[in-house]
């Protein structure tokens, strides 16, 4: 095996985990390699009717993740390129807001791309794939093709069907529910908010002050999709050997990470009673902090409707209120527990 299968079959550069709401991440409007920003066409079918846009196509760096180089693809259409990208020269930032959607390989969140459109184009994650194998996958097969490993090759139209049959993904739209299953980190990963959180809150007459991790994690029962995930700091840490601790409850998957089924133990906050904006707490339940206080705890984001996007539409705008408490806006309603 020469040096180009050799690192054909080297896994390819991952980023140090899949882009979530409020990530920064930055590009090179005009790169050294051509193929590094692609204009290219997502052809698809919508009300029984062939529909075609232009997306521009480009690998970005998770600046918030701590990645070292581009490693997450971006397709952006070309009238919002433009828009947002069309006067800028050098390296260009932005923010993983709610107006993004997603696609991935799998239910981890895997292989996590990311799409900023018109959301009345409602094309199947396997379309975006589909274009960039249309675009790049000749030049490797061909390649491939005449070194000898047609197998290979012929691999490569196969790897589309890898993705969902699903449309993409809005974020932060999950309504996690008893028995699901939630793919934790084991290791410290870097988010725009800073880990560990300090939650507060009043109980009995005295003022508590409790560490938290958060977490935007895949929920693996519903197709990967991200839920919002509080653990209490001493359950997590990994010097810690607490009967509760994360290792205690959850087995690591195949990359290292634990696959949490959530039941009694687990408790939630939602911003209205039909699940909407649902996050997932685990901790002491001992503990009694009201809702209210998670959002105060991610409160410190400077990206606009991100915490929206979280807690729900209300947690946003009681943060613009500087009149009044967030509990007398928002309520003193305590977590809930699954069942």
């Amino acid at each position: 095996m020469d040096a180009f299968l050799s690192s054909l079959a080297k896994q390819a550069p991952k980023s140090a985990r899949p882009a979530v709401l409020g990530d920064v991440l930055s590009f090179d409007t005009h790169p050294a390699i051509p193929e590094d920003l692609l204009e290219c066409y997502v052809d698809w079918e919508q009300d029984f009717n062939p529909r075609s846009d232009k997306y521009i196509a480009f690998k970005a760096q998770n600046v918030t993740a701590g990645d070292l180089k581009p490693m997450v693809r971006v397709f952006v259409q070309s009238d919002f390129y433009e828009q947002r990208f069309g006067d800028k020269t050098g390296i260009a930032t932005f923010p993983v807001t709610p107006e993004w959607q997603y696609g991935q390989l799998n239910k981890t969140g895997a292989g996590r791309f990311l799409v900023l459109h018109d959301k009345t184009n409602t094309p199947f994650q396997s379309r975006f794939v589909a274009t960039l194998f249309t675009q790049l996958g000749s030049v490797l097969h061909d390649a491939l093709c005449a070194r000898g490993y047609v197998p290979i090759a012929d691999s490569l139209e196969d790897i589309e069907d890898e993705y969902f049959g699903e449309y993409l993904y809005s974020f932060n739209t999950v309504v996690t529910q008893g028995g699901d299953a939630l793919i934790i980190p084991s290791v410290p990963i870097q988010y725009w908010f800073q880990n560990p959180k300090t939650i507060t809150w009043s109980h009995l007459l005295s003022n508590e002050h409790k560490e938290y991790y958060g977490f935007m994690v895949p929920n693996e029962t519903q197709k990967g999709q991200d839920v919002m995930f509080f653990i209490q700091k001493e359950w997590w840490d990994t010097d810690n050997i607490s009967e509760n601790h994360i290792s205690k409850i959850a087995k690591k998957n195949a990359n290292g990470d634990y696959r949490v089924v959530i039941g009694p133990k687990f408790q939630y906050g939602q911003a209205d009673k039909t699940g909407k904006n649902r996050w997932v707490v685990y901790h002491d339940e001992d503990r009694k902090p009201p809702q209210h206080c998670f959002v105060k705890s991610i409160s410190e984001t400077p990206i606009d409707g991100v915490v929206g996007a979280i807690f729900g539409p209300q947690a946003e705008s009681a943060l613009e209120d500087t009149a009044r408490s967030l509990g007398d806006l928002l309520g003193y309603d305590g977590l809930d527990t699954f069942t």
